[in-house]
């Protein structure tokens, strides 16, 4: 590895600029002495050319020297960090600089514009999850609403029923509320690190709302639930943990058959809490099950129009911020179960 040179570029133009004026200096003082002591310039003296010929020639080996050495170690690498920049004002966030540079400033500078292109590829990671995740969970909340509308247009029905889709719906106006900012943060979990908040809340209690919201759903394709949902007191992130909830349970509507069974049981012990969501609906093959966490990925091509592949996705990395695990179990007819763990974190923190 190279030695550095530790200083700073201001004294190594100041060092540079003083050498030239003193190689300067110093071969006019020189040339001026030879010329009057050895009266160079006399037409009688043979050969009187020489001595400046020498001294003009070793002045322009030093001048080239020094010319070299300043576009060499400074003025490349700066011209090297001008046309990276460029690139970066282009959009495009995966060039770097090699950081093994001479010069300690340089190397310094290049580390900088390294960091600095990391976090603005951070950020435009971020943006794009941001709004290609946002759009997908939208949907489901937003549908959900649209069906209680068409149900609150029947004129037959009673107050009581009335004032419950209407609370269902503001439930899913403050969900759409609360997914922007929700989103947003997962993806700075994901991206930058930031931490859980945790609170105490009734985790079954939780799933029942989940499950009276998505009721329009179930309801047009007539399931049957069976629910065991005993009283289970958690403490995690109360508004991620819910859309872990929608997203295992609106999937599992989707692909269930007309006239089927889901069944949601919740277990807890010492460890964690257990919760597994079963449907008797297509399922899917192996290969299938062994990528659907991943984003943005479909196997059904009929059904691309329902979502763009990010729900199960966003589901396992939430559980994995909890320091839990998600797995599925699926055959082709024979339905798929979710089974996902989580631990009791604040029991081991």
């Amino acid at each position: 590895m190279r030695k550095k040179f530790f200083s700073q570029l201001w004294i190594y133009f100041a060092g540079i600029t003083f050498l030239m004026m003193v190689v300067v200096l110093t071969v006019f003082v020189g040339l001026l002495f030879l010329v009057t002591h050895f009266e160079l310039l006399s037409p009688e003296r043979e050969g009187h050319l020489f001595p400046l010929y020498f001294i003009l020639f070793l002045s322009l080996i030093i001048g080239a020297t020094l010319s070299f050495f300043v576009g060499k170690r400074i003025l490349q690498p700066i011209g090297n960090l001008r046309q990276a920049m460029s690139k970066v004002a282009q959009g495009d966030f995966t060039i770097q600089l090699q950081e093994n540079q001479s010069l300690e400033d340089v190397d310094e500078l290049y580390h900088a514009f390294n960091v600095m292109v990391t976090e603005l590829n951070s950020i435009e990671t971020l943006r794009n999850d941001f709004v290609s995740t946002i759009s997908h969970e939208f949907k489901t909340p937003i549908a959900t609403i649209k069906g209680y509308v068409q149900l609150l247009q029947n004129e037959q029905l009673p107050p009581e029923e009335r004032q419950v889709y209407l609370e269902r719906m503001l439930d899913g106006t403050h969900q759409l509320t609360y997914l922007t900012d929700n989103v947003l943060k997962l993806s700075k979990l994901e991206n930058q690190g930031v931490g859980l908040d945790f609170q105490t809340f009734r985790l079954d209690e939780q799933i029942r709302e989940v499950i009276l919201f998505l009721q329009p759903k179930w309801e047009q394709l007539n399931l049957t639930l069976d629910l065991d949902l005993p009283r289970t007191i958690y403490i995690g992130n109360e508004e991620f943990l819910y859309q872990v909830w929608l997203n295992l349970m609106d999937n599992a509507i989707k692909y269930s058959y007309k006239n089927g069974n889901i069944h949601v049981h919740l277990t807890q012990n010492d460890q964690g809490v257990i919760l597994a969501i079963s449907d008797e609906g297509i399922g899917m093959t192996e290969e299938v099950a062994n990528r659907v966490f991943d984003k943005f990925y479909q196997s059904d091509t009929s059904r691309k129009r329902t979502g763009n592949g990010l729900g199960l996705a966003l589901a396992k990395q939430i559980v994995e911020l909890h320091q839990g695990t998600i797995e599925v179990k699926s055959s082709p007819d024979q339905g798929s179960q979710f089974k996902l763990f989580l631990p009791n974190i604040a029991k081991n923190s």
